[in-house]
């Protein structure tokens, strides 16, 4: 039965291969998903404006009727939840996709009913990232150089605002909220994706490894994230330490 457009969650699905763009969609809408699905760039545009899809499933391979890949231009586009398809053996693409933003990758052959199953799974996780962004209970966090507002989900390092994605964030916010405590890539992958993630927690290195980057971008001379070996991640002392620091100069 077809999905009540107007209540059913809506998946743009842009792929070259028609074969699975035809059996995708049709597994998708089995499953209680509004599908708009199209082999041609520029159709792919059009629908992530009109359509207003709550996940997009990109073809990595797909070129930009405005230069670049598909992906890179829609995910510029639009704050919704976006799946990379990439091609067999292609482990640099995947990466690169993750980095710039992408919130779960897939490579073929991959079966529609993965497809729908990682699509459901990232729908998930808005009940409990959302309410912990509500605006209306807005908090600072101030570390240091470091200040993490999150009503505003917004990062400053020395107040230079730091450029991060929403899974970026998330996974800092939950670091900067138990500051002494070392989080397991487990712990990070249920706050963060919700308890029934499924895939790679090697997910939670990548993300963190770009948001290091970023943050020593603007503080080239302190650490900000430690990775505990085995275990997981926490916030560096060199950081905890300039917080230290700082309010014992504030009090002199």
């Amino acid at each position: 039965m077809e999905p009540d457009a107007q209540l059913a969650p809506r998946v743009l699905l842009a792929v070259n291969d028609a074969l699975l763009r035809r059996i995708a969609s049709v597994a998708l809408r089995e499953r209680g998903f509004s599908v708009s699905a199209t082999t041609e760039e520029s159709a792919a545009l059009v629908l992530a404006q009109s359509f207003s899809p709550d996940v997009l499933m990109i073809d990595l391979e797909l070129p930009s009727p405005r230069g670049g890949s598909l992906f890179d231009t829609l995910r510029g586009l639009t704050d919704s939840y976006v799946v990379g398809i990439a091609p067999p053996n292609a482990d640099m693409m995947r990466i690169r996709a993750l980095r710039a933003g992408a919130d779960d990758v897939v490579s073929v052959p991959v079966t529609p009913d993965e497809l729908a199953a990682r699509c459901q799974a990232l729908l998930r996780r808005p009940r409990a990232v959302h309410a912990r962004w509500d605006p209306m209970a807005a908090s600072l966090i101030a570390l240091g150089p470091l200040t993490v507002d999150v009503g505003r989900r917004e990062i400053r390092v020395h107040g230079h605002d730091v450029p991060v994605t929403r899974i970026e964030f998330a996974l800092f916010e939950q670091l900067c909220r138990h500051p002494s405590e070392v989080r397991a890539r487990v712990q990070l992958l249920e706050e963060v994706w919700g308890p029934n993630w499924v895939g790679d927690t090697h997910v939670v290195d990548v993300h963190l490894s770009n948001l290091r980057r970023k943050l020593q971008q603007f503080a080239p001379e302190l650490r900000f994230i430690h990775t505990v070996r085995g275990v997981g991640f926490r916030l560096s002392t060199e950081l905890l330490r300039a917080e230290h620091d700082g309010r014992e100069l504030a009090s002199a």
